[in-house]
């Protein structure tokens, strides 16, 4: 292996601005309280021939003293595998990040400024910063921890997750989990694919959409607000303690109600939507819900955990089994080994408290996994790490739902199954294979 490693000491100013480049390298920013700034890189790596590399070939560093640009941009050379790398940039506290890649992820810490971070493959990582936020990324994780910061998120396939944040606060996913803690200020959420969970909500407005997927969301106690919740195939579960004030007005088509607030409510229907609505105090806190094949619940305490656990050890063997297919030319067979493994550890230490949670818990365990894929990305060709990470999570996950179909299921978790057949007969009604006379008919025949 060769090393190399350099540090680059740059006599920067507060308000600086960073622009980070690069293809296959992840970057550390941390704020300080001086007014320089450092950049650290360490490469090791393995050549395929005889032709002499220096780091300057690698990094193009450059600080623009009359604007306060710092412009770093990294080249990958072509004739270097298994490279493994560490780069960490120290800067100002006021500090604007401008950083993008394709396959390295981002990590900011103590800044004050803008920041504007995308990627394609690599996850981003933001605590302790104030200031706008901007996150894309396309098949990366996007965590925040203690940002006070207007914050607009958008991934196409990953996680999202969120600790006491406060700021205006715009999300946008495709297929992933999502889930937010301790949240304060405003919300609006786009979701399509997968499970929303908020929990400890201090927000005072949030409007929160999804399409296949749970919507489960903790009040805690507030004296007014606005909030809506609208989904399509999947749960809607408030939990609204009995202090709040609360003004709400449910809809559903297809599926149930579940009530356990205290007080009457009053119940009709108009068309095919069953309504339900209720109001406490001053009625301040405005919540609306809107379901149309999965269930709306209304409860003031939050779900207990369940002794039930389910055994994800056969997981292992799937991928095991997946290993076995993919050429050796391709990896570094002893390293690609210790990463399996440690996905495996985290799969085997998940515990399902509930049966309406395992979609979470398995996007979350496959998040794992996909993390531990991508660490290998210098391993093999692009195409061949894009084809291969599809076939063997696909077949991981195919094990996990025919595990899911053999268990024996309590009352309460059949009633979880009761809302995955609800989507089934949507989705025949949906390809035509029938009409939707007989999807109602269906529906309520299952119902009774």
């Amino acid at each position: 292996m060769i090393k190399l490693e350099k540090m680059y000491e740059f006599e920067t100013k507060r308000e600086l601005v960073v622009e980070f480049e690069s293809e296959n390298f992840g970057l550390k920013v941390i704020g300080w309280e001086k007014e320089t700034s450092e950049f650290f890189i360490k490469l090791d790596f393995e050549k395929v021939d005889d032709e002499e590399i220096k780091i300057e070939d690698i990094i193009d560093a450059k600080y623009d003293k009359k604007k306060n640009t710092l412009n770093i941009k990294l080249n990958e050379p072509e004739n270097v595998r298994h490279m493994n790398s560490q780069l960490e940039l120290r800067v100002p506290h006021v500090t604007e990040i401008i950083g993008k890649t394709e396959n390295g992820g981002i990590s900011i810490e103590n800044l004050h400024g803008i920041q504007t971070v995308t990627t394609e493959n690599g996850g981003i990582n933001i605590d302790h910063v104030n200031g706008n936020l901007l996150c894309k990324t396309e098949n990366g994780s996007i965590k925040l921890a203690d940002c006070n910061s207007n914050a607009n998120l958008e991934t196409e396939n990953g996680l999202i997750e969120m600790k006491k944040c406060d700021g205006i606060l715009k999300l946008i996913s495709e297929n992933g989990a999502i889930k937010m803690t301790g949240c304060k200020g405003s919300l609006e959420l786009k979701h399509e694919n997968g499970t929303i969970r908020i929990l400890e909500a201090k927000l005072n407005k949030a409007a929160i959409t999804n399409q296949n997927g749970t919507i489960y969301y903790e009040f805690t106690p507030i004296d007014k607000g606005q909030f809506k919740f609208e989904n399509q195939n999947g749960k809607i579960h408030l939990i609204i303690p009995d202090e709040i004030p609360y003004k709400i007005e449910a809809k559903n088509q297809m599926g149930r109600f579940n009530v356990g607030l205290e007080g009457n409510y009053d119940r009709r229907k108009e068309g095919n939507e069953q309504i339900i609505e209720m109001t406490k105090g001053s009625g301040k806190v405005e919540i609306s819900a809107k379901n149309r094949m999965g269930s709306i619940s209304l409860m003031n305490h939050q779900m207990k955990e369940s002794k039930f656990k389910f055994d994800m050890s056969f997981v292992s063997d799937a991928m095991n089994k997946a290993m076995e297919n993919i050429p050796e030319e391709y990896f570094d067979k002893g390293k690609i080994i210790k990463k399996m493994e440690k996905a495996k550890k985290k799969l085997k230490n998940i515990k399902i408290p509930d049966m309406e949670e395992i979609n979470r818990h398995v996007i979350e365990a496959m998040g794992n996994v996909n993390k531990e894929l991508k660490n290998l990305k210098f391993n093999v060709s692009a195409d061949d790490f894009t084809e291969m990470a599809d076939e063997k999570i696909s077949s991981v996950v195919n094990t996990i739902h025919e595990k899911f179909a053999g268990e024996d299921l309590t009352e309460k978790q059949k009633n979880t199954v009761d809302e995955r057949s609800r989507l089934k007969i949507l989705q025949m009604l949906q390809e035509g294979k029938i009409t939707a006379d007989e999807a109602e008919k269906l529906i309520t025949a299952m119902e009774e």
